[in-house]
């Protein structure tokens, strides 16, 4: 039962300091609601465009001419594309492209100072992807590196998970500018890679476009001199067996050419890929690229095949029984494409290693470069296996006589390059075909629309987050001023403090007090005055006996009057821990609430250093307690009568230079002890006990003593300060009064809630009861 009641009294702590600080709450909700709303309404909405590529797997060069396998897995040619679309020169020619569009002048990008609400809307909006016109520059004033560089911000790269899309995004300041920007972006970053995909090829195509035209000379020339030789030496044709030695040895120099015509293809490439390295050798470390043994054994074999197979091609030629679909040479085929496989997952895993930049273009470079050379490499054996059967054959015709070997030689040279013409003509048409239809590796699926709704602001959410901010700040202000207050508060901190608190009076507003109020005698029937109306505030019990403060204070007597344990309580102490707790205002209402009772009451102004007594009963204090202690005055002759039945009061009097010593002297004994025969109860106002010493030097004396203090001002510390000076010098203390209570503060207190409901002002009862009875009648 008690842990509950712990966890209760916790909870409604809680609950009042919530309710407490609740125009804290509101107001910081308020005030962050308001800037919130400002922004989100002001601010300039931001739209989002997008567009989704596919990113297609193709071969290379080698692939569509020589059919050489790629070597670089799908992931990271995802990732070399999102690099390239995230790069700066990418932007930097997009950014070109716009500002040679007839719309330049209008996009926000390009002019930060255009509206969005500008001519943009109504001329973009059919249009979306190409270039325009040429136009004047609108972007002069503007640095064009801060707009390539706001462009790469604006821009987010997206790969879509387990596809090989990518979706790209760009924000703008209207949704047909975003849907413009966006597309640009595109078509750039498109044309930048067909251009790329076809720059090797047309290396390769010029290359085979130069050999062609000098053997088509060369071919014209062989065929002229056989032409001249024949009819010259009259001769017309060779016999069979040399004519099929010439077909022979045409046949093998031909293949012979074939491969070496592929071995400088591969040498432009090399080329071309050296030239690329060179020209990013910033962003990787050629010198860390290693080769395994395995890798070389690889090559090796390659080539040992590759020289095989050639030995082998050339003796069923020599049979006169080849056939392109031969056992033998379809298995050589089939071991050279396992090893070339091989040899490409290799490649990608030392490219992968002690490369500084694995997922970007220089990977694919290098790689490249080692699977050229290791081509290379593989073509040397069967270029030697194929020279040493054409100089074989070369020799054999060598033995034939002077004339017929010339012609032998003639018709060699003419049918060599003619199939060498033949070859090249067909390798040549092929990279041009290859040229035409290199169109990149990306193709586009969705082109961008302009949007509906801004991405920014997002009204909705900034609102909600906003309300959370400013009631997390309203919370955290009123807990922080809650901790930073070190005030007492509530009964329930008083108690928590040791202190028993025998009564609590809400705070007294001045003006309600006033109109509660009767016309205060000796003023001349008015409240006009400042000064009667402090007064009359001051007295409540008397002037409205019948309001919830006058109510407390007749609880705050009841409640003192069942202390009386041991004795009889006919002497109180009413002090305090500082100044304006409202001691004297508390001690002349539980004066004046005795005397109701019919007890005859003597209120003594004991503070002989700032008495306030004499102004709040408009009594003289010329002559009071000092003199009495000083033997001036007697008891009867001091003490004066108020316009309160049974009330009296003694005003301090001549203000003496030791009050301490006036009130612990001998003197103050005997009166006191006169006093409490002449009347029921004697009341003294004393000093703040922490600020003097006169209420610790008073206190004991009597038969108890009451701490008032004051709710919201009262420092924690010093009412327990106070407590343990009344306690060491053995006063009785009675109990705290809690004075200046508010009660709207007090939401949750048993006190409050079902005192102060029963008690409410007459006026508000008489309106209750008005309504509840036209209810009825209603009813």
């Amino acid at each position: 039962m008690e842990e509950l009641r712990e966890r209760q009294i916790s909870f409604n702590d809680y609950v009042r300091i919530l309710y407490r600080g609740r125009w804290i709450i509101l107001t910081a909700f308020a005030a962050v609601m308001l800037i919130t709303g400002y922004i989100t309404f002001t601010t300039r909405p931001v739209f989002e465009a997008s567009a989704k590529l596919m990113i297609e797997e193709k071969g290379g060069v080698e692939d569509e001419i020589f059919d050489i396998g790629g070597f670089i897995k799908k992931e990271t040619m995802i990732n070399n594309q999102v690099e390239i679309l995230k790069s700066h020169s990418l932007a930097e020619t997009t950014i070109n492209r716009l500002q040679k569009s007839q719309f330049a002048d209008q996009l926000e990008l390009l002019n930060p100072e255009v509206e969005s609400d500008s001519n943009f809307l109504a001329d973009i909006g059919r249009w979306f992807i190409g270039l325009f016109g040429a136009a004047v520059d609108s972007s002069e004033g503007v640095a064009l590196d801060d707009i390539v560089e706001e462009l790469r911000n604006r821009i987010t790269i997206t790969p879509i998970r387990d596809t090989d899309m990518i979706e790209i995004k760009v924000g703008a300041a209207s949704p047909e500018e975003a849907a413009y920007i966006t597309n640009t972006l595109v078509q750039s970053y498109s044309e930048r890679n067909r251009l790329n995909s076809q720059e090797e090829v047309r290396q390769v195509k010029n290359f085979l476009e130069e050999q062609l035209q000098n053997i088509e000379r060369q071919l014209a020339r062989s065929e002229e001199e056989l032409k001249t030789f024949k009819e010259t030496q009259k001769v017309v044709a060779l016999p069979n067996e040399t004519q099929e030695l010439i077909r022979k040895l045409a046949e093998f120099e031909g293949l012979y050419n074939e491969a070496l015509t592929e071995f400088n293809s591969n040498q432009q490439r090399l080329q071309y890929v050296d030239r690329q390295l060179e020209a990013n050798k910033q962003n990787f470390d050629l010198d860390n690229v290693s080769v395994t043994p395995y890798f070389e054994g690889l090559k090796k074999q390659i080539g040992e095949l590759q020289g095989k197979r050639a030995l082998y091609l050339a003796n069923l030629i020599n049979q006169g029984v080849y056939r392109e679909d031969d056992p033998q040479l379809r298995k050589f085929d089939d071991q050279i494409d396992l090893l070339n496989k091989q040899l490409r997952e290799e490649i990608l895993k030392f490219t992968k290693l002690d490369v500084l930049d694995p997922v970007s273009f220089g990977s694919n470079l290098i790689g490249r470069k080692v699977e050229i050379e290791a081509n290379l490499q593989a073509l040397q054996p069967k270029l030697e296996a194929l020279q040493s059967i054409t100089r074989q054959y070369s020799r054999e015709l060598e033995s034939l006589p002077e004339k017929s070997l010339q012609l032998a030689r003639l018709e060699r040279a003419a049918t060599v390059d003619e199939k060498i013409y033949l070859m090249m003509q067909e390798k040549y048409e092929e990279s041009r075909i290859t040229e035409v239809g290199q169109l990149g590796q990306v193709r586009i699926i969705d082109t961008a629309r302009a949007p509906k709704e801004p991405i920014k602001p997002r009204k909705k959410l900034y609102l909600v987050v906003g309300a959370l901010i400013g009631l997390g700040l309203g919370l955290a202000l009123t807990f922080m001023f809650e901790y930073v207050d070190n005030s007492v508060r509530s009964i329930e901190e008083v108690e928590r403090l040791g202190i028993t608190v025998l009564g609590s009076i809400p705070v007294i507003k001045q003006e309600e007090a006033v109109k509660r109020l009767k016309i205060l005698p000796g003023m001349n029937g008015s409240l006009d005055s400042e000064e009667a109306r402090k007064i009359a505030a001051r007295l409540i019990t008397h002037f409205a006996p019948k309001s919830p403060i006058s109510e407390a204070y007749r609880t705050f007597r009841t409640n003192l009057q069942y202390t009386k344990l041991d004795r009889e309580l006919k002497a109180i102490l009413v002090t305090s821990p500082g100044p304006g707790e409202g001691k004297s205002t508390s001690v002349s209402n539980l004066a004046i609430t005795m005397a109701q009772m019919g007890s005859r009451v003597l209120l003594i102004d004991s503070d002989l250093r700032r008495p306030v007594l004499h102004t709040i009963f408009k009594v003289d204090r010329r002559i009071g307690l000092s003199n009495i202690l000083v033997g001036k005055a007697t008891i009867a002759e001091a003490v004066q009568r108020t316009e309160i039945d049974n009330l009296f009061v003694l005003p301090c009097g001549t203000l003496p230079p030791n009050p301490s010593e006036l009130l612990a002297s001998s003197a103050m004994t005997r009166a006191l002890e006169e006093m409490k025969q002449m009347y029921d109860i004697v009341l003294f106002d004393s000093p703040p006990i922490i600020a003097v010493t006169d209420a610790a030097v008073l206190g004991p004396r009597l038969d108890g003593v009451i701490l008032v203090l004051k709710s919201g001002q009262t420092d924690r510390d010093a009412a327990f300060r106070a407590y343990s000076l009344l306690k060491n010098v053995n006063a009785r203390l009675l109990g705290s009064l809690l004075n200046g209570v508010h009660i709207e503060s007090m939401y949750g207190s048993y006190y409050y809630y079902y005192h102060y409901y029963y008690y409410g002002k007459d006026g508000e009862k008489k309106r209750k009861s008005r309504r509840s009875s036209h209810s009825r009648s209603s009813a």
